[in-house]
C-alpha cells in the first residue's frame, strides 16, 4: 500500500504565510506517518536542488528503511523544521546524517535518525522509471557553482516539458 502526496504548496512572491507553514508541517507529519504505517510513499518534486539526478516534476517513490541502512550516496527524504527535503547522503557518523542537494554548494545541517524518513528507490520522469545512482554527476558539480547554468537548464527543461505536453 502507498499514498500519493502532491507536495507543491508554493508560497507567492510576497512571502510565506502562517497557514502555509502549518500546511507544510502537516504534510511532513503525514508523510512520516504513511512511511511508518505503509512503508512506501510517492511524492512529486518541486525544487531544483537535486539537479540533474532529480528534476522538478519528477515523481519519487520513497521506502522506509532502518537508520543503519543509510549510506553515503543514497538519496533520502528528511523531515526538518516542519518541511520535507530530498537530498543525497554525504556522510553518516556519530548517530547523524549529513545530506546535500547535488546542485547546492553547501551541506545541510546534520539530521538525527528520526528525521530520516526513507530512501528514494525510483524516479518517474515522464514515462521512464529510473533507479537513482549513488554518485554526483559532473553536471551537478558544475551546477553547484553556476546559477546561470542552473537557470538555463531549468528553462530548457520547462520548454521541453511544454513541448511534450
Amino acid at each position: 500500500m502507498h499514498l500519493w502526496l502532491d507536495l507543491r504548496g508554493q508560497a507567492d512572491a510576497g512571502g510565506v504565510t502562517i497557514a502555509q507553514v502549518e500546511l507544510e508541517a502537516v504534510k511532513c507529519e503525514l508523510a512520516a506517518e504513511v512511511l511508518r504505517s505503509a512503508g512506501e510513499l510517492r511524492l512529486r518534486v518541486t525544487g531544483a536542488s537535486m539537479l540533474p539526478a532529480v528534476w522538478p516534476g519528477d515523481e519519487l517513490t520513497i521506502r522506509r528503511q532502518p537508520f543503519d541502512a543509510v549510506r553515503p550516496g543514497r538519496i533520502v527524504l528528511v523531515a526538518r523544521d516542519g518541511r520535507l527535503c530530498v537530498h543525497r547522503v554525504v556522510t553518516v557518523g556519530n548517530g547523524l546524517v549529513i545530506t546535500r542537494g547535488d546542485a547546492l554548494p553547501n551541506a545541510d545541517p546534520p539530521a538525527a535518525p528520526d528525521q530520516v524518513l526513507g530512501a528514494v528507490v525510483s524516479v518517474l520522469r515522464g514515462r521512464a522509471r529510473l533507479i537513482p545512482g549513488s554518485r554526483v554527476s559532473l553536471l551537478a558539480l558544475l551546477l553547484r557553482h553556476s546559477d546561470l547554468c542552473k537557470s538555463l537548464l531549468l528553462r530548457l527543461h520547462a520548454l521541453r516539458t511544454w513541448l511534450s505536453a
